[in-house]
């Protein structure tokens, strides 16, 4: 009951194989997430149209909030196989799915005997729920996980073999990575290699003050970076090269002590982050005795002592970690088999109770997509599972719980999803509008959340000025005003020539000649 039964296929393949359904799965019944998943998707979008390869733009400008690999990436896509929504939005999660194989090589390379971890640890990544969320969307945070790997990978090689070329591996892990989001890839990197003498196993004997290679591999990868960074500094004008240089990592630390988050923010986050694998009661037992579990707490702890000296705090920031997370959870999941969990099956069973509870919850918070009682029926699948974790535990159900209950939940969540977040219908009207002609303008901060799903051409005038978009609106009486508020007032809605809700707000198109009566109207 501890075994998979697969001997022909290894741990690594079958988590992307499970993985890969998952992704179609949910990029076939869920929208684009706003804001950041349409951001980064129209910001590919305007580089595909304009070839603007250099230099990314967001509405026209120059767009320095993140380097170009991802957007590069989907531009690759889209040249190899036509700009359809699927090919957008399968391009990071297809390169996501590698994480699992370079896991396990990993674990070849650290501990040659440990074949079991190597066969579990793809399947534990897969499993935890942070992972599992991110998976299929067209963000950094796993896809810089996957350049760490890839750098990690070919330093564990250099460890192993002493062969220099190997440093050029890591290297280019640490180029790309800068590529996805930056010198915070470096936070992740440096503390594992600089305490390589710390975990490494008497295999790697010949090799235990390697500075110099650890030098070379980041000066190298620096140097990936900046490859771009100065030619997109020159092209790109004063404020990108000040913004691209400089102020937008020198500006995370410079603020390091506010704390918009307290310092310890991320260990309830981690714990969450890592579910069900808290609950699995595996923590029994030496933790840093083998040199894999030196080397994972190399690769967790001081990154997280790092990021929670910075102010900005994100759930997606442990992304990197969970990686060297998964290898410690499968040194204890292959140590013995799992006990009765009962832990994971309260979860499971709480998790019922939510899906149980589905068709009054949309009545509550998507009132206008009423989910059929049928959907209670999705309550038996963590019941079930939950039940096995108790009669019959087993590493395989353990594994895949997690992820079975949440898409379960996702997806029968997906018809109210649709109607609430996806933009797709506002950005089809407003394609419409720009082939006549129309002048349109957004009304506040712009994420360009419309440019992809509409196939825009055009840059949309951005006004976050009550005069000033009253005097736009009079000198355009034939454009059109786009504007969201949390809840319009009836003459409002019959005021705006199209309207949809959005996220607990109402996403409204307004005739730029009845403006000041749709204005009048909100504040009587």
């Amino acid at each position: 009951m501890n075994r998979w039964p697969a001997t022909t296929i290894s741990g690594a393949t079958l988590a992307a194989l499970l993985g890969a359904i998952i992704v179609i799965a949910r990029v076939g019944a869920l929208p684009l997430m706003p804001i950041d998943e349409t951001r980064y998707l129209s910001v590919a979008w305007e580089m595909w149209q304009h070839h603007s390869f250099l230099v990314p733009t967001l509405n026209g400008e120059p767009y320095s909030h993140k380097p170009p690999l991802l957007f590069w990436l989907i531009n690759l896509g889209w040249w190899l196989f036509g700009t359809s929504d699927w090919v957008a939005r399968l391009v990071i999660p297809t390169v996501g799915l590698s994480a699992f194989w370079l896991v396990a090589d990993i674990v070849r390379q650290l501990a040659p005997d440990a074949r079991r971890v190597a066969w579990w640890a793809p399947l534990v990544l897969l499993g935890t729920t942070l992972w599992f969320l991110f998976l299929p969307l067209s963000m950094f945070d796993i896809l810089l996980a996957v350049c760490l790997l890839v750098a990690v990978d070919g330093w564990l090689r250099y460890l192993h073999t002493g062969r220099s070329w190997m440093v050029l591996l890591a290297s280019l892990g640490v180029g790309l990575g800068i590529l996805v989001k930056g010198p915070v890839v470096l936070v992740y990197w440096l503390p594992l290699v600089l305490g390589s003498r710390f975990w490494q196993p008497p295999t790697f004997e010949g090799q235990r003050r390697p500075y110099r290679a650890v030098l070379a591999a980041t000066l190298l990868g620096g140097l990936v970076g900046l490859a771009w960074a100065i030619p997109a500094a020159i092209a790109g004008g004063e404020a990108y090269a000040d913004a691209i240089l400089w102020s937008q990592s020198t500006g995370r630390v410079a603020h390091a002590l506010d704390h918009a988050r307290p310092w310890y923010w991320y260990l309830p986050v981690m714990l969450v982050a890592t579910l069900p694998w808290p609950l699995a009661g595996m923590w029994r037992g030496p933790v840093l005795a083998p040199p894999l579990q030196r080397f994972v707490c190399w690769g967790v702890l001081p990154p997280l002592v790092l990021l929670s000296l910075l102010s900005g705090k994100q759930a997606h920031y442990l992304m990197p970690m969970l990686p060297f997370l998964a290898l410690w959870i499968s040194t204890r999941l292959v140590a013995r088999p799992p006990g009765r969990q009962w832990g994971v099956a309260a979860l499971l069973v709480m998790m019922a109770g939510l899906l149980a509870l589905l068709p009054e919850l949309s009545v509550r918070y998507f009132p206008t997509v009423p989910l059929s009682p049928w959907t209670r029926l999705g309550a038996l699948v963590p019941l079930a599972l939950g039940v096995l974790l108790v009669t019959r535990p087993s590493r395989p159900t353990l594994t895949m719980a997690g992820p079975m209950t949440l898409l379960t939940l996702l997806l029968l969540l997906s018809p109210a999803l649709q109607r609430y977040y996806s933009l797709k219908p506002m950005a089809e009207r407003l394609a419409t509008l720009e082939r006549e002609a129309i002048p349109l303008a957004y009304a506040g901060e712009y994420h360009n959340q419309f440019r992809f799903l509409g196939r825009l051409e055009t840059n949309l005038v951005v006004i976050d000025d009550d005069q000033a978009l009253a005097s736009w609106a009079a000198r355009h009486p034939r454009g059109y005003v786009i504007e969201v508020i949390r809840q319009p007032t009836p003459r409002q809605g019959e005021i705006a020539s199209y309207h949809q809700p959005y996220r607990g707000r109402v996403y409204l198109i307004v005739p730029a000649d009845r403006w000041h009566a749709f204005v009048v109207a909100g504040s009587g």
